[in-house]
């Protein structure tokens, strides 16, 4: 061994110095920057996971937010469908009470003019009534002459009524 050394010039204290000043920076590298760094990258390597886990439960939240998006939009359109049908019905109901309140309008409005026409008729008839006797006490006066008394005058029109009649 001593041949190795002399033949390539080692020297045995100075290796043993090397080593153990290559344990001192190799430990000195162990706790101030492997250490640490193992450390960071775990810690990293979880945040890591953590955000792949993360991602996947927003997607399913996602997925099951489309899912109830659709169901909601589904009943919306049911309820819209419904609504507009109850509209409808609503709408057609008051288009029909409409018309049957103006029809009732009309039959009031029709009676009424008949009733009307019928008071008419009276009056009306009433005054050729009283025109007529008095045509007929003036007829009569002029055929006979004289004036008649009241009593006289009154059964010529009442027969002159009866006759028209």
């Amino acid at each position: 061994m001593e041949s190795l050394i002399s033949t390539f010039h080692l020297d045995v204290k100075l290796i043993i110095a090397q080593l153990f000043n290559f344990a001192i920076v190799a430990l000195v590298l162990w706790f101030f920057a492997l250490k640490p760094l193992l450390k960071v990258m775990s810690e990293r390597t979880k945040t890591i996971e953590k955000s792949l886990s993360d991602a996947k439960k927003i997607e399913e939240r996602l997925a099951k937010t489309e899912a109830e998006k659709r169901q909601i939009i589904e009943v919306t359109k049911k309820e819209a469908a419904g609504i507009l049908e109850e509209t409808n019905k609503k709408a057609e109901a008051n288009r029909k009470d409409t018309v049957n309140k103006a029809k009732e309008e009309i039959e009031k409005l029709v009676e009424k003019g008949k009733i009307q026409l019928v008071s008419d008729k009276e009056k009306m008839l009433a005054e050729v009534k009283a025109q007529v006797a008095d045509l007929v006490v003036d007829a009569t006066k002029k055929v006979l002459g004289e004036a008649l008394t009241k009593e006289v005058d009154k059964k010529v029109v009442e027969e002159a009524i009866k006759k028209i009649r």
